[in-house]
């Protein structure tokens, strides 16, 4: 029989949707490693950064009145949200580090690790910003003052960001890092490793991922957030007035920061899942009002865009147990909690 090519085509499509359809997926595993979004470098590459000149020449490198680093300490609630084109000069809680020198102007938002960098002019109480990458069409121009330390800025004109760069800079004094006392901000903090003390009365298991989709999950899920899904009966949940709901999450920060769960109910192994994006911060979990754990929560674990693990206590007596999570503040990034998770056998991926 003579081979048909069209035969021969239809054969070969056929085997191809075949394999194709036969073809699993395979779950792709947690890394534990830490994420590089918490890197403690980003400033120092910025001091080696140097602006183009967009739209303007670079001015001389020459010392001015204003040259220096200051810090502030943005009261308002930090950023714990993941956004892809967050809006630049947005000001959001957490630390803000900016420095004038020689000619040029470098400014960093310590929770997402955001940059930006610019040219400068002084002349008197007036300063003259341009070239910044992100508005390089405009020149921002302030009048700026510094008394006992601290600087402070008056907007003359500065449509930079849609307005945010003016809102930023004169939101609130910053603080000069060259006086004498220690200024929050002017230097990174240092990440706490992962630790979970020795002689422990319980056994204290780190899962990474995320206990909603292992293979054996918590029996009872506790939402972080009972004002959006309510708790199970016999399980009490109990969290800071200033915590902040978001979804079934619930966020702690400097000024809200600690939730607990309790419950009388003969568990085996209780646990909390912390979830969410890189800009997370540091925790710990106290068991019956003893540490059981302290450290980064992004380091936990990582799946595709996603951070954190589930830390789960077994080896306990029977009786009423409280599990609690508190944010460390030592960088004053935010702590998102998912849920607690209640069972009578041990949660594995």
């Amino acid at each position: 029989m003579k081979n048909n090519p069209r035969t021969a085509c239809l054969l070969l499509l056929v085997f191809v949707i075949t394999a194709c359809a036969s073809r699993t997926t395979t779950p792709i595993p947690a890394d534990s490693a830490p994420t590089s979004v918490l890197a403690t470098n980003i400033w120092n590459e910025l001091l080696l950064a140097t602006p183009y000149p967009h739209t303007f020449p670079l001015p001389e490198a020459t010392f001015s009145a204003l040259d220096g680093t200051f810090a502030k300490l943005d009261e308002s609630p930090p950023q714990f949200w993941t956004c892809y084109r967050c809006a630049d000069y947005r000001p959001t809680g957490g630390i803000w580090r900016i420095q004038f020198d020689q000619g040029v102007m470098r400014i960093f938002y310590q929770i997402t690790n955001w940059t930006s960098i610019a040219s400068f002019t002084v002349e008197g109480d007036r300063v003259k910003l341009f070239n910044d990458p992100l508005c390089p069409q405009d020149v921002g121009e302030y009048q700026w003052s510094v008394e006992n330390g601290e600087l402070d800025f008056t907007v003359v004109e500065d449509g930079c960001a849609f307005n945010l760069r003016k809102e930023n800079l004169t939101k609130q004094s910053w603080k000069s890092c060259g006086s004498d006392n220690e200024v929050t901000g002017c230097t990174d903090s240092t990440i706490p490793p992962n630790e979970i003390p020795a002689n422990l009365p319980v056994t204290v298991t780190i899962v990474p991922g995320d206990s909603h989709y292992f293979d054996i999950r918590p029996e009872v899920f506790v939402a972080a957030n009972d004002q959006n899904v309510a708790s199970p009966e016999g399980i009490q949940l109990r969290y800071h007035e200033n915590s902040i709901p978001y979804g079934t999450h619930r966020v702690l920060w400097w000024k809200g920061d600690w939730l607990e769960a309790t419950t009388e109910l003969p568990y085996t192994s209780i646990g909390v899942q912390f979830w969410g994006s890189g800009y997370l911060g540091s925790a710990r979990v106290l068991f019956d009002g003893v540490e059981v754990w302290r450290g980064s929560t992004v380091s936990l674990g990582k799946s595709l865009a996603y951070f954190g693990g589930y830390i789960e206590i077994t080896g306990f007596e029977p009786g009423e147990h409280t599990i609690r999570v508190e944010n460390l503040g030592i960088d004053y990034r935010p702590v998102k909690v998912y849920s607690f998770g209640f069972s009578n056998q041990p949660a594995r991926k």
